[in-house]
């Protein structure tokens, strides 16, 4: 396929993208438990918000679901769904491995254990998802610096997959021992409920919050994705063209370090989104870096906000997150494996 043709499928696949992904959006609006609002009013009630009127043909109720429950987690699905896929895509690009995932330096398992270290010592929910972040950032930075100074010349992204599997290893042993020594009557719910994800409990504030370390993790590598192509190449091929590939894989890493740390910290744990979302990704347009980032975004920004409708609707309770893109992921991946099988026969 030449350049041209497919310069035009990736601007179709974008705008095809975007449009589902409003169109989503604004059905998600209507979608829940309180089914007094109707389609037409939850337009209205946004469209007010938005521009600060208080007025119109539907109830005080009616606009509170909407402006507090609804909306903030509909901003917060697509801001989350695009950070993870974003961060994966990144990671897979980084190892040149199509499973690699925001779980591959141990970032998610250090962020759920900071939140449920925070949990087990009685810290407000805020003050909990701070050591969350802190404790995946912190943790990166150790995988990060241990690979770089045992690398000594050789392929730093096997020490960085190496040392990232112990870290991973080692903070899940943690968390069990957390889960462990909780108060099985209060905390052991709560921690187990949070591991799981949701997003039930997001406000606007926090999503001011997270706006900020999302665009501090995507600007970045949005402005270097046509660079990131060069993290594929050997050592040497890449350093003759002139690239740092030790300062590019280290801003790719702090980048989607910030993606995963923040998200996890946010809604908890959420799985499957980063891994089969850019994989899918990559049978559709190939694995130029600077197509797979922005089409990974809108994917998983679109995934994950239907999984969360589904959560909040298929059962009377609200089911974890994790649970439906673990339920509707692992099929997904089995089936792309068995694509790919018959593809290469």
């Amino acid at each position: 396929m030449n350049q041209d043709t497919l310069k035009r499928r990736f601007r179709f696949i974008i705008f095809g993208l975007f449009c589902l992904l409003l169109i989503t959006a604004v059905i998600s609006l209507s979608v829940g438990r309180y089914t007094k609002i109707s389609f037409f009013d939850a337009i209205s009630i946004v469209g007010n918000y938005i521009f600060g009127i208080r007025d119109g043909g539907y109830t005080q109720n009616a606009f509170s679901v909407i402006t507090q429950l609804r909306l903030p987690r509909i901003i917060a699905a697509v801001l989350v769904g695009a950070a993870l896929s974003a961060s994966g895509a990144t990671y897979q690009n980084l190892f040149s491995n199509p499973i690699a995932s925001p779980d591959t330096l141990g970032v998610s398992n250090a962020a759920s254990f900071g939140a449920v270290l925070g949990i087990v010592l009685g810290f407000s929910l805020s003050f909990s998802k701070i050591v969350a972040f802190a404790m995946g950032c912190i943790v990166v930075f150790i995988v990060f610096f241990s690979a770089a100074k045992l690398n000594k010349g050789n392929n730093l992204t096997v020490y960085l997959l190496l040392i990232g599997m112990i870290m991973s290893s080692v903070f899940s042993a943690l968390l069990s021992v957390l889960k462990y020594v909780a108060d099985p009557d209060n905390q052991l719910p709560q921690i187990t409920y949070w591991l799981m994800g949701s997003m039930s409990k997001l406000t606007m504030d926090d999503l001011k919050l997270y706006a900020i370390f999302f665009a501090l993790g995507i600007i970045p590598l949005v402005l270097l994705r046509w660079r990131m192509n060069l993290l594929t190449l050997s050592e040497a091929e890449a350093q003759s063209l002139g690239e740092n590939t030790t300062q590019l894989r280290g801003i790719s890493i702090l980048c989607a370090t910030l993606l995963t740390a923040s998200s996890t910290a946010m809604t908890g744990g959420i799985s499957w989104v980063g891994l089969i979302i850019p994989h899918m990704v990559r049978q559709v347009v190939g694995n130029d870096f600077k197509y797979v980032l922005p089409v990974s975004m809108l994917g998983g920004g679109i995934f994950l906000l239907i999984m969360d409708d589904l959560a909040r609707t298929i059962t009377i309770n609200e089911l974890p997150i994790s649970i439906m893109t673990s339920l509707v992921g692992a099929p997904l991946f089995f089936g792309l494996l068995i694509y790919n099988r018959r593809r290469r026969i």
